[in-house]
């Protein structure tokens, strides 16, 4: 956690980044299949609100949450924004702090990076899924803007070069091409890279134990989304064979954003004044996702909403 982007962001007001801490919530409230939530830790970087914090706090009543804090010139300030007895502090980077927490309780992992994947931060998810109790889940969420475009570069070489040098020649797919990292490109090889970490980590764990102890990985969540800066994020459940039947894919197909595979879940803010989104609310839910009315609301922004209404954030001005 390299901890200064709350001093540009309000991560309060991103609503997409709000509607994604909602449906995280959503889905891993399913995990209660396995344990009660009560048993669980959360570990997580946060921005000085530490809004997944009173979240997950809040909607799945975990107690037990630890916060990763690498800014420690502004220690004092995040300590006093801290909102609830339960979240204990880690002063230091990820890197840091990760290899020296216990991991005997189940836990919700949430890895935020602020700055590009390196290889500092693959080792934080590879020592991370080496090292979870089967029940619990790792979400990874990482910068995947492709950066401007210089006229006077190529600038499919540069992507390539430019991934290549930070996560290391080990990590990189031997197919992967510099064309294929413009737009949401970077994105896709992005998660790609995480994906092939937690199988090799999980595969390795599990190669000396029998069938019903093996480890393998239920993915959950391929979000894509930009609030000012484009964003993936990557998550699922960390499961052995027992586990694996009492919480099984079948159990999160309901959810509209559930993305067992390669294809990304894109999470659009709807422009919309407060009054649409108000008529949009009465012809909710028995019309989403397309809700074909009223017309003179733009279709897009109309399905964009129906999309994602349950998890819209509402945010309102409060004079003291």
């Amino acid at each position: 956690m390299t901890g200064s982007s709350f001093e540009k962001f309000n991560y309060a007001l991103r609503p997409a980044k709000n509607m994604e801490r909602k449906m995280f919530c959503e889905a891993l409230a399913r995990l209660s299949r396995i344990a009660g939530l009560a048993t669980y830790r959360y570990i997580g970087f946060g921005a000085i609100g530490f809004h997944d914090f009173c979240l997950f706090h809040q909607r799945l009543g975990i107690r037990e949450m630890v916060r990763i804090e690498g800014n420690l010139k502004a220690r004092n300030r995040i300590a006093r924004n801290k909102p609830y007895s339960c979240i204990q502090m880690k002063w230091g980077m990820s890197h840091e702090v990760l290899p020296i927490l216990k991991w005997s309780k189940r836990a919700i992992v949430w890895l935020d990076y602020e700055q590009p994947l390196d290889e500092k931060k693959l080792s934080d998810i590879a020592l991370v899924a080496s090292s979870l109790r089967s029940g619990s889940a790792l979400i990874v969420t990482l910068p995947a803007d492709p950066g401007p475009v210089d006229a006077n570069l190529d600038m499919r070489t540069k992507r390539l070069a430019d991934l290549r040098s930070q996560i290391g020649k080990k990590h990189m797919p031997s197919d992967v091409e510099g064309s294929q990292l413009a737009k949401w490109g970077l994105a896709t090889v992005l998660r790609r890279i995480v994906a092939n970490l937690i199988e090799t980590t999980l595969s390795d764990r599990s190669a000396a134990l029998d069938a019903a102890n093996k480890f393998h990985f239920d993915q959950l969540f391929h979000f894509h989304y930009a609030d000012g800066k484009q964003m993936m994020s990557f998550g699922g459940l960390i499961l052995n064979g027992r586990d694996g039947t009492k919480l099984a894919p079948k159990h999160f197909e309901d959810l509209t954003f559930y993305r067992p595979n390669s294809d990304a879940y894109l999470i659009e803010t709807p422009l919309l004044t407060w009054r649409e989104i108000k008529r949009l609310d009465e012809k909710l839910p028995r019309s989403a996702p397309d809700v074909a009315r009223p017309s003179w609301i733009p279709e897009d922004e109309r399905k964009k909403y129906g999309r994602v209404y349950r998890y819209f954030p509402s945010f309102s001005e409060v004079e003291n």
